[in-house]
């Protein structure tokens, strides 16, 4: 059972959130100017950094929910996580559109097939990513062939992982802002993150063997209880 807690760490997750984006954004903006500048190779390296700097964000935002649900908060494990290309790329596989075999497994509700088809996507995004960044910085040799960074990454690449860091980065923004709404009024959040755990619990023994009609069903509840909130907060006071 989550333990309660006075001592919140979430404004200071979501101004690390903050700084995350703005430095993601700016990473951005510098690769265009190389790309600008036939630089394909140091392009792709920001927008990678760039990427991870979304990754960042994915993070922290399961950490303060964590921390509003009453759960301990490990800063340092925070950080370590935050340090990790694993972790951030890992963070990153959750903003990919589902795979074949994930969607086919969800479709007959092989949960454990789902889950290792996700695992499988992460890690070959994470490899991906790494050898591109590596393959961008560094003079490397195999097979007793040279390989230098300008002739390994192509212009198609470049415009490849812009498209991805663009899309990444309209996903991360609205996340930052949530963030951001939390450090300053912390209480609706908590209430609505303790609902959603509580009914997803009652749910998934309700639906033990369909997690995703069980995730379906609180997602409409609390997009429903937002908006009645929403209404109410817009409706005229009462005379």
């Amino acid at each position: 059972m989550p333990s309660a807690t006075t001592d919140t760490h979430v404004p200071h997750l979501a101004r690390v959130a903050e700084l995350a984006l703005a430095n993601a954004e700016d990473l951005f903006r510098e690769a265009a100017v190389l790309f600008a500048c036939k630089a394909y190779s140091r392009a792709l390296f920001l927008h990678q950094i760039s990427m991870e700097e979304c990754g960042k964000i994915e993070i922290l935002g399961g950490w303060a929910s964590s921390q509003l649900m009453g759960h301990e908060v490990n800063l340092k494990k925070i950080a370590s996580a935050l340090a990790s290309h694993k972790a951030k790329n890992f963070a990153n596989a959750y903003m990919l559109p589902v795979t074949d075999g994930e969607r086919i497994a969800r479709d007959t509700a092989d949960w454990t097939t789902a889950m290792e088809a996700f695992r499988e996507q992460q890690e070959e995004f994470h490899k991906a990513s790494n050898d591109k960044k590596n393959a961008a910085l560094y003079v490397d040799f195999g097979d007793s062939t040279i390989h230098a960074p300008r002739d390994r990454i192509t212009e198609d690449m470049c415009h490849e992982i812009t498209a991805r860091n663009a899309e990444f980065l309209d996903l991360v923004r609205p996340k930052v802002r949530m963030l951001s709404r939390w450090a300053e009024n912390q209480e609706e959040p908590k209430a609505t993150l303790i609902y959603f755990q509580t009914r997803l619990e009652e749910l998934r023994t309700e639906y033990p063997s369909d997690p995703q009609r069980a995730l379906d069903v609180v997602m409409n509840e609390m997009l429903a209880k937002e908006k009645d909130q929403i209404k109410s907060k817009q409706a005229p006071p009462e005379k």
